[in-house]
């Protein structure tokens, strides 16, 4: 027995070790997925601003410019911010009444973009009897989404 002296020691230091390494995965872990759910939850943000900018555009549609607009031009329009939510909105002539509406949704923080999602919509445009234009997506389900590569 007298060869095994000092076993004691090292087995406790080794369990030691592996009780450290163990607990730092641990942490590395959680904290990787503390930081994914964030990013998560700012692309979701920043997606319904889109679909909000986009909406509104649709909804209350007063491009008096489209209408002089030639086929394929660009009007960008950049509705009123709620800090760190921003906006754009991009409005395409596609033909004489058909509009291609892309709204640019960004989270900024510290003057950076930190993220940035773009929903599309397309609409067609009537007139009504009394002379007032309104924007109508071509389909109920109209929205896409816009990824960039």
């Amino acid at each position: 027995m007298t060869g095994r002296r000092g076993f004691a020691l090292a087995t406790a230091l080794a369990c030691v070790v592996l009780i450290a390494v163990i607990a730092s995965a641990a942490i590395f872990a959680s904290s990787q997925e503390a930081r994914a759910t964030r990013t998560a939850i700012l692309d979701q943000q920043a997606f319904a601003y889109a679909e909000r900018a986009a909406q509104v555009a649709v909804s209350g549609w007063a491009c008096v410019a489209c209408d002089s607009l030639e086929v394929g031009g660009v009007i960008m329009e950049s509705p009123p911010n709620d800090p760190p939510l921003e906006s754009t909105v991009f409005t395409t002539r596609l033909d004489s009444a058909l509009y291609l509406i892309v709204a640019e949704g960004r989270i900024v923080v510290s003057g950076a973009t930190r993220l940035t999602r773009r929903v599309s919509v397309a609409v067609r445009t009537s007139r009504d009897s009394a002379g007032v234009t309104r924007a109508i997506p071509l389909a109920p389900h109209a929205w896409a989404a816009l990824y960039q590569m």
